[in-house]
């Protein structure tokens, strides 16, 4: 999918993900939090709503975790000391 294609440009050009954001248009699933867990990605966000299981993963993990990422809008749901208001 587009996020393993992400991941493994990123890998192949030697980009760190430590200061990175990772943004889908799709709904934030478990699986996606848990790649980005994996690669130390410690922000993700979405226009939609992330599963409940995301939720947790990303708490587990460290990430910042925002979704309904609209205009000048979001909701964040884990993390929110990276985000500044």
């Amino acid at each position: 999918n587009a996020v393993d294609k992400v991941i493994g440009y990123a890998l192949l050009g030697n980009i760190a993900f430590r200061e990175k954001l990772m943004f889908v248009s799709g709904r934030l699933s478990s699986e996606v939090v848990s790649k980005c867990c994996r690669w130390g990605i410690p922000m993700v966000a979405s226009r939609t709503a992330p599963t409940s299981l995301a939720i947790e993963i990303a708490e587990a993990c460290g990430i910042t975790l925002a979704g309904f990422v609209r205009g000048d809008r979001l909701n964040v749901y884990t993390n929110r000391q990276r985000i500044l208001l």
